[in-house]
């Protein structure tokens, strides 16, 4: 009787660990989404203020100088930025998921060799 009950809290403890990883693991990659919107929405702003800016330019005459003008060429600088910045980001949350899969992979490997011992 004492080694059902034992091996019902056990898997308890492990269900609660594996629990605790997940949340770990969803929280992390929640963080990271939330910086790529950051990040995204950064880019639709910038993309706005060079709309803005050609606009201005050209309601002056000066539209073929666009390329040229400070402005427009800070908010590209800060494009190509963010846009590094999200593809960091998607790496991160792909070297979460790839170590979660790696994680639980080992944890099916340590289950099926604990059977196969006859534990």
């Amino acid at each position: 009787m004492d080694s059902v009950w034992e091996k019902i809290k056990k898997s308890l403890k492990e269900g609660a660990a594996i629990s605790a990883e997940k949340i770990e693991e969803y929280t992390k990659i929640g963080k990271l989404k939330i910086d790529e919107m950051a990040a995204k929405r950064k880019i639709e702003h910038n993309f706005m203020d060079i709309g803005e800016r050609f606009f201005d330019l050209s309601q002056d005459g000066k539209d073929g100088n666009a390329s040229e003008d400070l402005v427009i060429r800070k908010a590209v600088e800060t494009i190509a930025s963010l846009k590094a910045e999200i593809v960091e980001i998607n790496n991160k949350i792909k070297e979460i998921q790839e170590a979660a899969k790696k994680g639980k992979s080992e944890e099916d490997q340590d289950s099926e060799d604990s059977d196969d011992n006859g534990v």
